[in-house]
């Protein structure tokens, strides 16, 4: 499968786990990808059980598809066996309750393998990274910053001290530290909400990481020798841009 290709499905495969995520009984999201993945790889429009074949010889890629599960079939099913569960489901009339998140469960682990199977020969940086990261900036008060990490769940958040200019001026701010600042006795204190960052900064409580930067061809190989944790800033092969961010989970 062309890298672009791979690309566009490990997307889709994302988004519809997301929606999954967010709710239980949702599984027919990653259905409707499979499907399409399956109709690519058949080369026409067929079924799930028309596709099955073609999925599971790519999916077979993915050491979780049978060699992890025939080593610990305690902890995991094979890849076949989910596939089966899902297809039977798929034109099923209703779905709910502990029924339907049984089923989202399975295309979820389905999605897993799947995407790992595609993703088989990226090595690039670009590849894994979040493109476009949400920032912080020096000017905005912390209460922004904190209203940002908690409707997006970050853990950290890039900021920006100039503009972006060079590798030297990113680093991250995370919400362990965000919060040992604003809680004063163990309250959120309102006062400091409003502090702008720079504020804060300039302070001994509330201190920014230094920023691991790495740019879009770099081998993920190499990045991971130097990751210990904090997520790395990708930065344009001018160095001046950031056009994505990298954590340890992406490569998971």
């Amino acid at each position: 499968m062309q890298r672009e290709i791979a690309l566009h499905f490990r997307d889709q495969l994302r988004a519809a786990r997301a929606l999954a995520l967010r709710d239980a009984e949702a599984f027919q999201e990653i259905v409707l990808v499979i499907e399409r993945l399956g109709a690519y790889l058949l080369g026409r429009m067929g079924d799930m059980g028309k596709y099955r074949d073609v999925i599971v010889s790519l999916a077979a890629h993915s050491p979780m598809a049978t060699h992890v599960p025939s080593k610990v079939s305690d902890s995991h099913s094979q890849f076949i066996m989910k596939y089966e569960i899902v297809r039977e489901a798929r034109n099923a009339a209703l779905h709910e309750g502990a029924l339907a998140r049984h089923l989202t469960v399975n295309a979820l682990e389905l999605s897993l393998v799947l995407e790992e199977a595609i993703m088989i020969r990226c090595y690039r940086v670009g590849d894994f990274m979040v493109r476009n990261p949400i920032c912080a900036y020096l000017w905005q008060p912390l209460s922004f910053i904190r209203q940002t990490m908690l409707v997006n769940s970050f853990s950290y958040l890039p900021v920006s001290a100039d503009e972006g200019e060079g590798r030297g001026t990113w680093q991250l701010i995370s919400d362990v530290r965000l919060a040992k600042y604003l809680r004063v006795d163990g309250e959120i204190s309102k006062e400091r909400l409003v502090h702008k960052l720079q504020q804060a900064v300039g302070s001994a409580d509330l201190q920014l990481f230094s920023a691991q930067t790495c740019n879009p061809e770099d081998d993920i190989k190499t990045v991971l020798q130097v990751l210990e944790g904090l997520p790395a800033l990708v930065l344009s092969p001018d160095n001046k841009r950031l056009v994505g961010i990298l954590t340890p989970f992406d490569l998971l």
